[in-house]
C-alpha cells in the first residue's frame, strides 16, 4: 500500500504480473489464516489444515475413502470438534489431541466441557488432552502422531489449532500489535489516514473486557462492515462503533450450546476479575417427567463480584437453546445485573 499516493499494488501469483488500483477510502478484511504448526512430518501427505473450500474438499474426499480408517484431529476447539464429528459421522477412528486441559477450554469452563468430554467419548471421539506432540510419523504420507506418552496410528491428519491474522504483507504501513492484529480507534480506523479495517484480522473492542482483543467470528466481522459503510456515506456524523459481545453457539453430536461475552479464561487474559454461577435444571417445570420433552439445561454466568453486572454466559443443553445466546448477549450489552436478569 503507498499511502502517500493512495494506491495499493496487487500481485497475480498466476502470472506475476502487477497492477494497481487507486482508492479515495480503503477497507482491509485481510482475515486470518489456520496455524501450520512447526511439527516435523507436517508436510507429509494427508497432512491437512482447515483452510478453505479446496482444503475441506480434499478432506471430504478422504473421509470418503474407505483405505482411510484412523484420523486424529489436532485441535479441539469449534473446528476441531467439527471435523471429529464429521470423521466419526463417516465411520472413521478419530482421536482428537489438544495441548490444553479439555475440549473448547476457551470458550466454556470446565463445568461445561466436563459433559462435552464425556458425550465426545460416548459417540466415540478419543479424547486426549495435555497433548503435546513431537512429530508426524511417515516417509511418504502420515502413518501416526508421535506425543510424548504414546503414537496414535494415523492415515489422516486435520490440523485446527487456532489462526494467525494475514497482516504480514502490512508490517511497516499499518500499526499492528506485536502478535500481528490490526489497531482502530474508535471508528475503525487505523493510523493511516483514510483506511479502515474490519473483520477477523483486527483487535476488535470487546465490551465486557472493555479492551481490544482478537474476536473472529463472522457476526462481528458483519458488524463492523455495516458500521463502516453507514460511516462512509451516510450524510450525518456517525457515532463511535461501540463494540461487540462476542457471541458464539455449536452443536456437538447431540447437544446445543451458546456462549457469551467472558469467561473465566477470556477474563483472566484480559485482567478482568468475575465471579461465576453454575446451575442445572429441566428445561420446563419438575411436574414434566424428565426426557426428551423436558431434558437438562446447564447455565453459567460471569459477573463483577462487587456491582454484580454480567460478563459472561453460557447455555447447554440437548435441547436446541441456542436463541438464548441473544438474551446474554443483549443483557451484557446494556450491562444488566444478574439480578436484573432473574
Amino acid at each position: 500500500i503507498n499511502t502517500d499516493k493512495k494506491v495499493i499494488t496487487v500481485v497475480d501469483t498466476k502470472d506475476n504480473n502487477n497492477q494497481e488500483y487507486p482508492y479515495d477510502k480503503l477497507i482491509l478484511s485481510s482475515g486470518v489464516t489456520p496455524k501450520s504448526l512447526p511439527i516435523p512430518g507436517n508436510n507429509l501427505k494427508n497432512v491437512f489444515l482447515m483452510r478453505g473450500l479446496d482444503w475441506a474438499t480434499q478432506i471430504k474426499a478422504k473421509l470418503e475413502d474407505s483405505s482411510v480408517k484412523n484420523i486424529t484431529v489436532v485441535g479441539a476447539g469449534y473446528i476441531g470438534i467439527e471435523a471429529a464429528e464429521a470423521s466419526v459421522k463417516a465411520g472413521k477412528n478419530v482421536t482428537l489431541l489438544d495441548v490444553i486441559d479439555r475440549p473448547l477450554g476457551t470458550y466454556l469452563d470446565k463445568e461445561m466441557t466436563d459433559i462435552l468430554e464425556k458425550h465426545l467419548e460416548d459417540k466415540d471421539v478419543k479424547v486426549v488432552t495435555g497433548a503435546h506432540i513431537q512429530e508426524y510419523v511417515g516417509s511418504d504420507a502420515v502413518t501416526g502422531v508421535k506425543t510424548d506418552q504414546v503414537t496414535y496410528p494415523s492415515d489422516l491428519v486435520i490440523q485446527a489449532a487456532g489462526v494467525k491474522p494475514n497482516t504480514d504483507w502490512l508490517k511497516g504501513t499499518i500499526d499492528l500489535d506485536d502478535r500481528g492484529w490490526i489497531k482502530t480507534n474508535e471508528y475503525l480506523q487505523t493510523n493511516q489516514k483514510d483506511i479502515y479495517a474490519i473483520g477477523d484480522a483486527t483487535l476488535a473492542y470487546s465490551i465486557p473486557a472493555d479492551n481490544h482483543v482478537p474476536i473472529a467470528l463472522a457476526t462481528v466481522a458483519r458488524r463492523e462492515a455495516r458500521y463502516v459503510v453507514k460511516h462512509l456515506f451516510e450524510k450525518k456524523p456517525a457515532l463511535p462503533f461501540g463494540g461487540v459481545v462476542g457471541s458464539s453457539a455449536l452443536s456437538v453430536f447431540d447437544y446445543h450450546f451458546t456462549e457469551s461475552g467472558l469467561n473465566s479464561f477470556t477474563a483472566r487474559r484480559s485482567n478482568v476479575e468475575i465471579k461465576s454461577s453454575f446451575y442445572q435444571g429441566s428445561l420446563r417445570p419438575a411436574y414434566v417427567p424428565a426426557g426428551k420433552d423436558n431434558p437438562t439445561v446447564s447455565v453459567q454466568l460471569f459477573f463483577n463480584p462487587i456491582s454484580h453486572v454480567l460478563l459472561g454466559g453460557a447455555v447447554l443443553s440437548t435441547y436446541d437453546i441456542t436463541a438464548q445466546g441473544n438474551v446474554l448477549a443483549l443483557a451484557i450489552q446494556h450491562k444488566l445485573t444478574v439480578e436484573d436478569l432473574a
